[in-house]
């Protein structure tokens, strides 16, 4: 895994296995979402049976929070961790990735961190959300948005299925941090249950700009 400077303080192994769960989660609930949104029959069974596997993915991962959420047209998968406030979030995880580029207050590259001055002014006005860009030549480009939600005291991660699920990505580093800097429960089987689902294919590069596209249109309104 490229430039996980965040994660160094866990193994491999550890890392792995989260990687495992995390990114077949991710590819099941993306699945739902769009069964859902075509009105398949089989979901009066896919939906609970997946709402009882995050049950055992949250005992699993303490520091890490995944809850559902039907809406008219979507099946949503919403990610929290466990940070009292947005600037905490910034402080703790957001800032400590590689190739940080640029924030904003109400969208991405507003302040480049470059720019000393503004930045600084940045950081001390930091209320309820945070929109991070990165750019690193090992890893890529990626970008984190974060809400802090009062009602969960947590802080919510607004993210694209396929760059959550991508070990490179700033995002997937995040929720990485979150879930194992508590520990977890090794004997909880996640990974072998979500493979029961049946969905083979992680997304193609197709389908990956389609949610990236769906993500910024929803996001930015």
């Amino acid at each position: 895994m490229a430039n996980n400077d965040i994660l160094l303080e866990f193994s491999h192994s550890d890392i792995n296995h989260f990687k495992k769960d995390f990114t077949q989660i991710m590819k099941v609930g993306a699945e739902i979402d769009r069964y859902y949104g075509e009105a398949q029959h089989d979901l009066d069974a896919l939906i609970p049976k997946f709402e009882r596997l995050i049950e055992k993915f949250n005992r699993k991962y303490k520091g890490i929070k995944i809850k559902t959420e039907k809406t008219i047209e979507n099946f949503k998968v919403r990610l929290f961790v466990k940070e009292k406030d947005i600037k905490d979030f910034f402080a703790n995880s957001a800032s400590r990735i590689s190739g940080l580029k640029s924030v904003g207050r109400t969208n991405f590259n507003q302040v480049d961190v470059g720019d000393v001055e503004k930045f600084a002014k940045f950081l001390d006005s930091l209320l309820d959300r945070i929109y991070v860009s990165y750019s690193n030549p090992e890893s890529g480009t990626s970008t984190v948005a974060a809400f802090l939600d009062r009602h969960e005291k947590s802080v919510e991660l607004i993210y694209s299925p396929a760059e959550a699920a991508n070990e490179n990505s700033a995002g997937f580093r995040i929720c990485a941090f979150y879930a194992l800097k508590e520990g977890f429960n090794r004997k909880i089987d996640i990974y072998s249950e979500a493979s029961t689902f049946g969905f083979t294919d992680l997304l193609d590069e197709f389908e990956r700009r389609e949610w990236f596209d769906k993500f910024n249109t929803k996001f930015l309104e």
